[in-house]
């Protein structure tokens, strides 16, 4: 079964298979000396590269607590409802306008190049009262950046975003849920916490709207972190690979599910709200016990 993840990481494999060949994976063959040299150089210098980091570190880090959020737990029937990648043109205001009607508050994951480029969808999205959060700069796997490459994909998000809405961004989304611990120490930084995801449109191989609608409608359960698009993530900066391609496809079947999902998701008394919102209304996970029951209605 093809999972988001799997997608985009079959959708890069060419360029993962390098990055391994270059580390002494796949493609250093048997006999061949001059590249077994070359591969142990680099693997050392990587090696050494990251005890030193480990070691020096970059100062004092008294960051305090901030907390790592695929679901909560919960004592009330709420859920989060979240879209990354935006905003674009395309997909935003639909989305807007079913929220509007559903009378819900969302989080979006800005990905910093779209927000600037599309600076009055952005506006839309704040001016509706949802919150906005962190999604990088350009949406690049932080677990292939170095750690000047990642700072510079969150912080220049960040100050560009602020820069063009007077207001901070309330949390952080990495990209494709890779995370790495340096890209948790710069969230800790800017005060964020990270949400990933429990819930998405649903397997690859959902093509049929009404597929999505049930999927989404039947999975979300309270403390649910609901992942949606608002976007096609890198497929922004090349629309006409077969990657960004298949991407848009399912984000059209994404968007025209959404209007039915949420009311099947309510049908069931389950109320969405903002991801920073969910957080506010959960309570301590237990220790080796089960969480209570929701509660029924708000």
């Amino acid at each position: 079964m093809t999972t988001r993840r799997g997608f985009l990481l079959g959708a890069g494999a060419g360029v993962a298979g390098l990055a391994v060949g270059a580390t002494g994976g796949a493609l250093v063959t048997a006999g061949d000396d001059d590249v077994r040299r070359r591969a142990t150089a680099s693997a050392e210098k990587r090696f050494f590269e990251a005890a030193g980091a480990a070691d020096e570190g970059e100062g004092v880090a008294r960051l305090g607590t901030r907390r790592v959020v695929w679901n909560t737990t919960v004592t009330e029937p709420v859920a989060a409802i979240t879209f990354d990648d935006g905003p674009t043109p395309e997909y935003t205001p639909r989305i807007l306008d079913a929220l509007e009607r559903a009378g819900l508050t969302a989080t979006f994951n800005v990905m910093g190049w779209n927000g600037v480029h599309h600076p009055e969808v952005l506006r839309d999205v704040v001016a509706a009262g949802h919150e906005i959060g962190n999604h990088t700069w350009t949406h690049r796997d932080l677990t292939t950046l170095t750690q000047e490459q990642t700072r510079e994909e969150m912080v220049r998000c960040k100050d560009e975003i602020e820069a063009l809405l007077g207001r901070p961004f309330t949390s952080f989304r990495p990209p494709r849920g890779e995370l790495t611990g340096y890209a948790l120490r710069i969230a800790a930084e800017l005060g964020y916490d990270t949400y990933i995801w429990s819930v998405t449109r649903g397997p690859g191989d959902k093509k049929e709207v009404g597929e999505i609608e049930d999927y989404m409608g039947r999975t979300v359960q309270a403390g649910d972190v609901l992942g949606l698009h608002d976007g096609i993530g890198r497929g922004t900066f090349d629309p006409e690979a077969a990657f960004a391609v298949a991407l848009a496809q399912r984000r059209e079947l994404e968007v025209a599910a959404l209007p039915t999902a949420l009311q099947q998701i309510a049908d069931r008394g389950i109320t969405l709200v903002s991801a920073n919102r969910l957080l506010e209304r959960s309570v301590p996970e237990p220790i080796g016990g089960s969480p209570p029951p929701p509660s029924d209605g708000d």
